[in-house]
């Protein structure tokens, strides 16, 4: 089976990270995983392609110069043509359109995953209606959470939507080291760190964590620093917002990085602090290196965390129940680390990449029939 998974990227947040471990799973299942980026106007990231390259055979990088650019529906369709992929698999609203369009007179099954959709502008509330429009041309539609499935259901015949939550690779997330030697090499000993990681947006609620770190009481205040670890259009505001608070000796902006195993190591709690989420990578990403976890009731956090045993859940923008829970698990290391235990627990048994992988295979199996057999047997 050949499958093109086809994304429009503008950083690795969580649809790219989700994406480079199902094409490195479905490798190892026998499938021949092909990858198109669409470069909108010079600014794609590409950063999928080098993290994917040992598991995927064709890439394809598509000008897209407009909002609808003809020529980009071309090139893919030609693509198609040429390939014959049995599957393209979409992620995002721009990247279904444009398969939509272009797979006309091919052979090829669509499937579209839906992460989550944004609507902090009038242009992205457009675009997520059409979104939800359009999945009903798609053979099948995946909801990795089930608030986004719930709603996918609405627009979507039953028999086409399926729910499959994402999944990481323990094996790459787990403890590495003594917690002591990882904040050493951060330049952090002797600091508790409380840490958070993904897109700087106002949808992260990062606010409501600081404003949760400057409440503590001063027994806890002096030692607890924050480690922010992303990057987004946000930054600068929760900057000057840490300035404005007195916290900016005590929270530290690392940026993008790709050693994230080794930053949870570092870390004593997580704290995922959303006003809105899909099924987060970064929370699985976290509780797979042994760490207590705080988050916010949004999206799918209530499945994978079991509250009081592998973290704590608290309601969505309330800095006062953020900051009790924080307390909570600085001031009980024992809970916290059985919670971290439970955690990682709990990951190995529900929310493997694995998994993940096998549940896709099945529904591209379901949709391409037995065309895919007749052509490798031809």
């Amino acid at each position: 089976m050949r499958v093109l998974q086809l994304l429009s990227s503008t950083g690795f947040h969580g649809a790219e990270t989700m994406t480079a471990e199902l094409v490195r799973q479905l490798h190892t299942l026998g499938v021949t995983i092909d990858i198109g980026v669409f470069d909108n106007d010079g600014r794609a990231n590409r950063e999928i392609l080098d993290v994917a390259a040992p598991y995927i055979g064709d890439t394809l990088i598509i000008p897209c110069r407009r909002p609808f650019d003809w020529s980009a529906a071309r090139i893919l369709h030609e693509y198609l043509n040429e390939r014959r992929p049995d599957v393209v698999h979409s992620h995002k609203y721009k990247t279904t359109f444009y398969a939509l369009l272009s797979r006309r007179n091919t052979s090829c099954r669509l499937v579209a995953t839906y992460h989550n959709w944004l609507y902090d502008t009038l242009p992205l509330r457009f675009y997520a209606a059409l979104d939800k429009r359009l999945a009903r041309y798609c053979d099948a539609v995946i909801g990795v959470s089930g608030p986004v499935t719930q709603e996918l259901r609405r627009h979507v015949p039953a028999y086409k939507v399926s729910h499959i939550g994402n999944g990481i690779d323990t094996g790459i997330y787990r403890p590495l080291m003594p917690r002591a030697d990882a904040k050493r090499d951060l330049g952090l000993s002797g600091k508790t760190l409380v840490g958070f990681v993904g897109r700087l947006s106002a949808d992260k609620g990062i606010s409501h964590l600081l404003q949760a770190l400057a409440a503590m009481p001063a027994s806890h205040a002096a030692p607890v620093h924050a480690v922010i670890v992303g990057d987004g259009e946000h930054r600068g505001a929760i900057e000057s917002e840490a300035r404005a608070l007195g916290l900016i000796d005590r929270v530290h902006f690392l940026g993008n990085r790709r050693d994230t195993p080794l930053l949870y190591t570092a870390f004593d709690v997580f704290v995922l602090p959303s006003r809105r989420e899909g099924f987060p990578m970064v929370l699985l990403e976290a509780m797979a290196c042994g760490l207590p976890v705080i988050a916010t009731r949004v999206g799918d956090i209530d499945r994978i965390i079991e509250h009081g045993v592998s973290g704590l859940v608290v309601e969505p923008a309330d800095t006062a129940a953020l900051q009790q829970a924080l307390q909570t698990v600085l001031a009980e290391p024992d809970r916290a680390q059985r919670m971290g235990t439970a955690a990682r627990e709990r990951v190995e048994r529900r929310f493997s990449s694995a998994r993940m992988a096998r549940e896709y295979l099945a529904i591209y199996q379901s949709v391409t029939g037995g065309n895919v057999r007749k052509k490798q047997e031809e």
